[in-house]
């Protein structure tokens, strides 16, 4: 779960936490953790299947 909010506070999160103070940030932090874990338990293979769904559009001009 940690690698996620290693990802998310590089990215998503920033706006967020930058008008946090540090003690703010390391309880929504702890606190984001554990709903990490209930959202995404473990698989069996210690894994976590974290659904990501992305959006990709493809244009074209026309000559």
């Amino acid at each position: 779960h940690q690698a996620i909010i290693d990802w998310v506070t590089a990215t998503g999160l920033r706006p967020w936490l930058q008008d946090l103070t540090e003690s703010e940030q390391q309880l929504f932090l702890k606190r984001y953790h554990q709903m990490l874990e209930e959202q995404y338990p473990l698989q069996e293979n210690g894994q976590i299947l974290l659904a990501f769904p992305r959006l990709f559009i493809v244009a074209r001009r026309t000559e």
